[in-house]
């Protein structure tokens, strides 16, 4: 594993990593995001938001409560009134709220289908500019989207839209959801089928989990694939591993972790391992860099089952490109599997090469690409290169610079921490070869393999 840090993990979490990783690379995974995924950025959980308007109607304790049950006392107490309920619940979760570090995982994880019950809008946050779509609705859930897009289903609805009224929220609700939702309730009987999910965020005896598994079982039976939930153990529970086996019933595996520093950690772990064994390579299109980088290229095509992400740019990514594939080629090795293609924006708009103010739309075009990178090598550029540069830091790619002049824009990203330390894990030396001119392409790729080992 990446930075390994896997030595805390009992033998089942590796396991899962490993066959989570591949679902992931083939494309047949996908997130589904309960309330404790949230719960760091301090939104008030179910208990406290019904507390008051239980004590309203003599529920005190809510302790042990079925609380789908207790909001339908509630509104039944109001004659079915929901207005004020809901609008009371919606006050206190569309306060000032951030994403946190689970979030931010999410983000920059290479994954196209998220699953949530959450009412909150932090998932988008995380994602911010680079969000294409986002689902909450019975009839946009079966719409297509074009495979570089992000999709969001917000299964339960969401408080920040017009349709806040129709959360999920009480017992009726939950009863009657597949019922009142027959799109939603047949793309996630064929996502069962073809997608391989991990529940985080839900824990024992989460009603949301458990309407979710019995629909789950009565929608696609027996013909789903291998699913995961990250719960935290409880060994003080005597009913826990009986829980966690009753979900095999149902498809779901439960990985158990000791602390939730864990979680942070196979998130981070996943984000990376969702690329692939994949390489993007960035450098000015006006700079010679000499036969460096395709010593480069050809060792690159040596290594088994890495895949070069071309963005289809001039300068060091053609080069890399041209001598990939002939050494590919002349192995009489699939190229389809180790070449991929990502739009070129220059050939949109070739002012992206010189004209700062397009830089954000410019990372815009950058962001699949990157988020479908695991390791960048980086050769001395200018505006375009250092862009490029960020956003694969911002999405979480190791990016390993072949500097050789410390007067180019990109020199400054050899004192970031960013991306120093993460080297410096690997191989202590690499950064300051780099700093004193001396690093070699096979210095390169003995930090590839480094990483991908």
């Amino acid at each position: 594993m990446n930075e390994d840090t896997t030595g805390d993990f009992l033998p089942e979490i590796i396991q899962f990593l490993e066959d989570f990783t591949e679902e992931m690379i083939s494309g047949n995974a996908a997130y589904f995001i309960g309330a404790g995924i949230s719960k760091p950025s301090n939104l008030p959980d179910w208990s406290s938001l019904l507390a008051p308007h239980a004590n309203k109607i003599g529920i005190k304790d809510l302790a042990a409560a079925n609380l789908p049950l207790v909001a339908q006392y509630v509104i039944n107490e109001e004659s079915g009134n929901r207005g004020p309920f809901i609008n009371s619940i919606s006050k206190k979760l569309r306060r000032s709220f951030s994403p946190n570090a689970y979030h931010e995982l999410i983000a920059k994880t290479n994954i196209k289908t998220i699953w949530t019950t959450n009412y909150d809008n932090l998932i988008e946050k995380a994602f911010a500019s680079h969000i294409q779509d986002v689902k909450f609705s019975d009839d946009s859930v079966s719409r297509d989207l074009p495979n570089s897009q992000i999709e969001i289903i917000k299964m339960h609805g969401c408080i920040y839209n017009s349709h806040r009224d129709e959360i999920v929220i009480t017992q009726s609700d939950y009863e009657d959801f597949f019922i009142n939702r027959p799109a939603l309730s047949q793309r996630l009987r064929l996502d069962l089928i073809q997608k391989s999910f991990l529940f985080i965020g839900y824990g024992y005896n989460d009603v949301n989990i458990g309407n979710i598994v019995s629909e789950a079982r009565r929608l696609a039976g027996r013909n789903t694939r291998q699913h995961y939930m990250i719960c935290k153990d409880e060994p003080e529970n005597s009913a826990f591993p009986f829980w966690c086996s009753n979900l095999r019933r149902y498809g779901i595996r439960v990985v158990r972790i000791q602390n939730f520093s864990q979680l942070t950690e196979i998130l981070r772990i996943l984000s990376l391992k969702s690329r692939g064994k994949s390489i993007f390579v960035s450098g000015s299109h006006i700079l010679d860099h000499g036969f460096e980088i395709e010593e480069i290229s050809r060792q690159l095509a040596e290594i088994d089952d890495i895949a070069l992400n071309d963005g289809q740019s001039t300068g060091p990514m053609r080069t890399a490109a041209k001598i990939f594939t002939e050494a590919i080629i002349s192995k009489q090795i699939e190229l389809g599997t180790r070449l991929r293609f990502f739009p070129n924006p220059y050939a949109s708009n070739k002012k992206f090469s010189n004209d700062p103010s397009l830089l954000s739309v410019l990372k815009n075009w950058r962001l699949p690409l990157l988020k479908a990178t695991q390791i960048m090598i980086a050769f001395d550029g200018g505006m375009g290169t250092k862009a490029e540069i960020e956003v694969a830091l911002e999405v979480g790619c190791i990016v390993i610079p072949f500097f050789k002049d410390s007067r180019s824009s990109t020199w400054q990203f050899l004192e970031q921490p960013i991306v120093t330390d993460r080297l410096t894990y690997f191989d202590p030396t690499y950064v300051q070869k780099v700093k004193a001119q001396t690093a070699t392409p096979a210095d390169v790729i003995a930090l590839v393999k480094q990483i991908l080992s």
